[in-house]
């Protein structure tokens, strides 16, 4: 009967051992779950990541006098505090077209690829040209493409920007200025 005890008693501390073992496992693991939530450290990097795009967000708004763009750490896009989703369609163009900026230049890449141009007014296209150029004489961008439907080429552009109608699949400055 006593060694029937003893045996029990040693089992039980055996038991016992193994549930602080995996008592020990589980926090570790949640420990680990925790710093790889949204919130640990990948927030953490994300956030590291998102201030340089957001600092040049604000320095693409204030060049354009565009709406002032932040992403946040939930990856939502917005518009001077508006949700991009209730931004009229010109105003998600301007939004993609710093991000699409701010990507390029923050990655080195220097060339900017822009469609749909026709989307903004004439007021808003020679924003965007200026922009542009401002970028190109600072020595930031080498190069845009730009692409819009148009009823003839642009009358008067900057020095550095040239148009190439493209009409039938073939490319020229065949359209005469408007």
């Amino acid at each position: 009967l006593l060694e029937a005890d003893e045996k029990a008693a040693a089992q039980a501390e055996g038991r016992t051992v193994a549930a602080l073992g995996h008592h020990a496992d589980v926090a570790q693991w949640e420990e680990i779950a925790g710093a790889l939530a949204p919130n640990g450290i990948p927030g953490e990097m994300l956030g590291e990541a998102l201030e340089p795009i957001n600092d040049r967000l604000a320095k693409s708004a204030n060049e354009t006098e565009w709406l002032r763009v932040g992403i946040e750490s939930d990856m939502t896009i917005d518009a001077a505090g508006r949700p991009y989703a209730l931004l009229s369609e010109s105003e998600r163009w301007r939004v993609d077209a710093m991000i699409a900026e701010a990507v390029s230049h923050l990655s080195g890449v220097r060339l900017l690829v822009l469609d749909r141009v026709d989307v903004l007014d004439m007021a808003g296209r020679e924003d965007l040209l200026y922009w542009l150029d401002g970028l190109a004489a600072d020595g930031e961008i080498d190069s845009a493409l730009l692409f819009a439907t148009l009823k003839a080429l642009p009358a008067s552009l900057p020095e550095n920007i040239e148009a190439i109608w493209i009409e039938n699949g073939i490319a020229g400055k065949v359209m005469a200025a408007a």
